[in-house]
């Protein structure tokens, strides 16, 4: 039975995190009723939020456009600050207009939307629990820790700590987070100071959840067939606006196993499909997300995934517990030159050792010679 005085509001900003919260609800939530904000971080997603509400797994889908505000990509003004910080429901109505009030908040990015909802949420209720849920390696990497310790606001004048607690009553997402999800909680590089908890691994073989999926993501109006031995996941290097000579060295690849043998999944970000033109076979959908691909597609054990740094090909074994054959080709781009920050730096850390701890299925190569 449903309780009337429990509602949780999840907040998504790509297709990895409506997957995900939508696992939390399914799996961990079933008898709270939950409501989902949509960002515009993600291409499609108010078609998302249509087929979301049709699926009835939650009550009210809002999508919202806040991806310059979350990103500070907009100037604030001193008044629309203050504004934020003594009304910040009235300043959220800038954004959308949320009906409930909500005792458990959940998000996967501390940015400045994220504490903006979670202080006008706890204006209507203080004793709204804040939980962050995992967003890729990313969340597991040092980059994250900062990202969470930059929500914190220092404020050591006795006047000003005043205000804070008694006339703002701000709530800041440092130092009130109730947990954490994650599915491999193992793989922290970073102590939060805040409980841990281990998801359950999604359950491929749910038929349910695989169905609510199928409509959410559209998934049956997708025309792609993933029946190459080799697939190569594309990454974000070049809607980044860097250089990388990836396409370079798959087509050393295609030129030792055939072009005939490898399919690449072309990230939906990038704005120009590079590889169709010299005749490798690509999807054409591009806003289905590659876990909900592999919840389809049924036995992998004959491909051989392929990335430069990408969780991607680890996303079979830490969210379902699939075992794979995978390759990283870091080694073998020109990396030094591409000036993205996940080719270095806190993510390749996290990455590599990734890689290395489950070395049995991940292979980093020397040279493309090292893809059998």
């Amino acid at each position: 039975m449903k309780n009337k005085h429990l509602r949780n509001l999840f907040v998504c900003n790509s297709v990895y995190q409506i997957l995900v919260a939508m696992w939390i609800q399914y799996a961990c939530c079933g008898d709270t009723p939950a409501d989902m904000i949509v960002s515009d971080h993600m291409n499609g997603g108010e078609a998302l939020c249509k087929r979301l509400q049709k699926s009835s797994m939650f009550e009210n889908v809002y999508y919202v456009k806040n991806v310059g505000f979350a990103k500070f990509q907009k100037r604030i003004h001193r008044l629309e600050r203050i504004e934020a910080s003594l009304m910040p429901n009235r300043f959220l109505k800038r954004f959308v207009h949320l009906e409930h009030r909500y005792s458990s908040i959940y998000l996967a990015n501390v940015d400045y939307f994220s504490q903006l909802l979670f202080d006008a949420a706890a204006h209507k209720n203080p004793k709204v629990k804040l939980y962050i849920y995992e967003d890729g390696l990313f969340t597991y990497s040092r980059l994250y820790e900062k990202d969470y310790a930059g929500t914190y606001i220092p404020v050591t004048q006795p006047l000003k700590k005043f205000l804070h607690r008694h006339i703002y009553r701000k709530r800041t997402i440092y130092g009130h987070v109730a947990g954490m999800l994650l599915f491999n909680p193992d793989n922290l590089n970073w102590t939060p100071p805040f409980p841990v908890q281990a998801l359950l691994k999604i359950d491929r073989t749910d038929e349910q959840f695989r169905t609510l999926c199928n409509l959410v993501f559209d998934y049956s109006q997708s025309v792609d067939q993933y029946d190459r031995k080799y697939i190569f996941m594309e990454e974000s290097f070049y809607a980044e606006g860097a250089a990388l000579n990836d396409l370079e060295v798959i087509q050393q690849l295609a030129q030792r196993v055939g072009k005939d043998n490898i399919m690449v999944k072309i990230h939906p970000r990038n704005p120009e499909n590079r590889f169709a033109s010299l005749g490798f076979k690509t999807n054409k959908n591009t806003s289905i997300p590659w876990e909900v691909i592999l919840m389809n597609l049924g036995d992998i054990s004959d491909k051989k995934l392929i990335t430069v740094s990408s969780s991607s090909v680890l996303n079979p074994i830490l969210i379902f517990g699939l075992p794979v054959k995978a390759y990283s080709i870091y080694h073998c781009v020109d990396h030094e030159h591409c000036n993205s920050r996940l080719l270095s730096g806190e993510m390749w850390e996290i990455a590599q050792k990734m890689f290395h701890k489950y070395s049995d299925m991940v292979t980093i190569c020397d040279s493309i010679d090292d893809i059998p």
